[in-house]
């Protein structure tokens, strides 16, 4: 009795260890350098080398007031080290920042930049923050929700 007793409870606790989900941790989503990305005919962006693609036209609305306006033109993406995607380009007064879902990219934050619109910006992974560069004398350090430091010269 013992023994069916013992083996119930080893069979048990194999069962439900097995029915854990298994967790990995420490987990540094960034990308080491920006993705720069040529909008397509089709308003579509497509980053081959981290396999995203996604439909620019809701960006280039709320941007320029034209779902079309990006066609041709350059955007340039950045992962941070918490996963979320920082999207801006040429023209942009915003940099936008997406967290992944499930088939989508949800806009988590928006941050004004610019009023006029960027000439030529880049960013790069500062973890874990984004530096965005902008010309000459133009850097501000950027966390999903906003501007963390300026610096103008």
């Amino acid at each position: 009795m013992n023994k069916l007793v013992a083996l119930l409870s080893f069979l048990c606790t194999v069962m439900l260890l097995s029915c854990s989900s298994l967790t990995l941790e420490n987990v540094d989503y960034g990308w080491p350098v920006e993705s720069v990305s040529t909008v397509g005919p089709d308003n579509m962006v497509s980053e081959g080398r981290y396999s995203l693609t996604f439909s620019i036209s809701p960006i280039a609305l709320e941007e320029f007031q034209d779902s079309s306006a990006l066609r041709g033109s350059k955007v340039r993406i950045l992962r941070n080290t918490e996963g979320y995607y920082f999207l801006t380009g040429p023209r942009f007064k915003h940099v936008y920042v997406f967290k992944p879902g499930k088939q989508e990219l949800k806009e988590v934050s928006t941050i004004e930049i610019s009023q006029t619109g960027m000439q030529n910006p880049a960013l790069n992974l500062r973890p874990p923050l984004v530096e965005l560069l902008d010309g000459e004398g133009f850097r501000r350090i950027l966390s999903s929700d906003g501007i963390v430091e300026e610096e103008k010269k």
